[in-house]
């Protein structure tokens, strides 16, 4: 196949030509065609994402479904990976010094003991069907309990665990295996009418359905949680949600798989979201932006013990490029930005503020339940607020209308009736002004042709 070059490489096609590729040679099935202008990025940097033949930057809130903790082209981040890669690009069943000082660093600052043992393999997906494998070899038992509103991926094995609500799984059955679905503890739509007490007066009936379930099957070998729902629009649970699941795991000798791929990375203010409800998973899982974006690495951090009782020999667990030499040394780079530039610090002071402000956009009578931890925000659109009844039209007209104002927002939820905020962890209060005004000329001009 030949391409058409110029003298400083290859030909530049036209948006209309880039389109008409995309339309003929492009799968459409895959997240490509989410907003409804077709827009070719070009360059980005900080905050700000540039597309071709649009000469002004567009404000990126969605940051690569927050694979971007750190932000466009971070010049530390953007150094080290120079570094890396002209350093080494892959080499197979050997340990590189960058994977073996992450690995420790990794157990020593999660919770628990630093009694752990650390893999990476490459994505989230990759990284939830790893913990399946370890809980099922060290319990004997072949379930998992996951959550309504759930999304841990798209492989086999972790699509399994996904919600059927939230992705239509139904072409792609049979599954390997069998999922436990728990509710969730969504206090502002609670499916037993305590919207909005945190469990106060329902004397959280969500946690007494868990336990019924976990109760009756002895074959469930874990239970995976995001301690903050990410792809459902960032619900946040009450501290005595994720407290009493881990009480009964404790008990019923159930494997807490703690899915920080989302909210993880310093996002919610602490470098693990489960950090705010103080309980000690057995497995936790990170990725998107533990390498910034730049690789998709994961990690597979799980207690010594659950480690070694899989045998290295014909383990099952391993692909061409887990454990990569480099993006495991742009990692390293990742923690220290994170450490020394005070990111966590930052991420929950900036993250309340941003909190009291976007709560000012409830003034208009289609927004409501404005809710996150840290830089972890989002708000959901309603039709009423007294109902709390979703209003998906709404929510992706105000997509299409940032979009038209330069900024990108995405649409989350079960009904696609959330709009999530993602942040890097450095802006500051002028950014967050900014960001607010914006998005209350936005949410005005959608009301007023409604």
């Amino acid at each position: 196949m030949k391409y058409e070059q110029t003298a400083t490489g290859r030909r530049q096609h036209t948006v209309d030509e880039l389109h008409e590729i995309y339309r003929r040679f492009s799968t459409q099935s895959d997240e490509s065609g989410l907003y409804d202008q077709f827009l070719v990025p070009e360059r980005a940097e900080g905050l700000h994402v540039w597309f071709k033949d649009r000469s002004e930057p567009y404000l990126d809130l969605g940051m690569g479904f927050s694979a971007l903790n750190f932000g466009h082209q971070h010049p530390r981040l953007r150094k080290a990976v120079a570094e890396a890669v002209a350093t080494i690009e892959h080499v197979h069943s050997f340990n590189s010094e960058s994977k073996l000082l992450l690995s420790k660093a990794l157990a020593e600052m999660t919770p628990g003991s630093p009694n752990k043992k650390v893999y990476f393999p490459v994505g989230g997906a990759m990284a939830v069907d790893t913990a399946v494998k370890l809980a099922r070899a060290y319990t004997g038992k072949t379930k998992v309990a996951s959550f309504t509103g759930a999304f841990h991926g798209l492989s086999f094995g972790a699509m399994m665990l996904t919600d059927d609500a939230v992705i239509d799984k139904s072409m792609y059955a049979p599954y390997p295996g069998e999922a436990v679905r728990l509710p969730y503890a969504d206090c502002y739509r609670c499916e037993h009418g305590d919207h909005g007490s945190q469990g106060s007066k329902c004397r959280f009936q969500c946690l007494q359905t868990a336990e019924q379930r976990l109760r009756q099957d002895d074959d469930i070998a874990a239970l995976i949680i995001e301690p903050v729902q990410g792809h459902a629009g960032f619900i946040v649970p009450p501290e005595e949600f994720i407290f009493g699941l881990k009480n009964l795991c404790l008990e019923r000798g159930i494997l807490f798989i703690d899915d920080e791929i989302q909210v993880g990375m310093g996002r919610t203010g602490k470098f693990l979201a489960i950090e705010h409800y103080g309980v000690e998973p057995d497995i936790i899982l990170l990725s998107k932006s533990l390498a910034g974006g730049y690789y998709p690495l994961s990690a597979v951090i799980a207690r010594a013990d659950i480690w070694d009782n899989i045998s290295p020999a014909g383990s099952g667990i391993g692909s061409t490029f887990v454990n990569s030499p480099w993006a495991t040394q742009v990692a390293l780079e990742v923690l220290s930005v994170i450490e020394e530039d005070g990111l966590l610090k930052n991420a929950e002071k900036i993250g309340a503020y941003f909190t009291e402000r976007l709560k000012h956009l409830e003034q208009f009578d289609c927004i409501d339940n404005v809710t996150g931890l840290g830089l972890t925000q989002s708000m959901a659109v309603v039709k009423s607020k007294e109902t709390k009844e979703p209003a998906p039209e709404m929510s992706k007209r105000i997509q299409s209308e940032a979009l038209r104002q330069h900024m990108i927002v995405c649409c989350s939820g079960v009904e696609r009736d959330r709009i999530k905020f993602v942040l890097p962890l450095w802006v500051d209060r002028r950014d967050i002004d900014m960001i607010v005004a914006k998005l209350y000329r936005i949410v005005k001009a959608v009301v007023a042709t409604s």
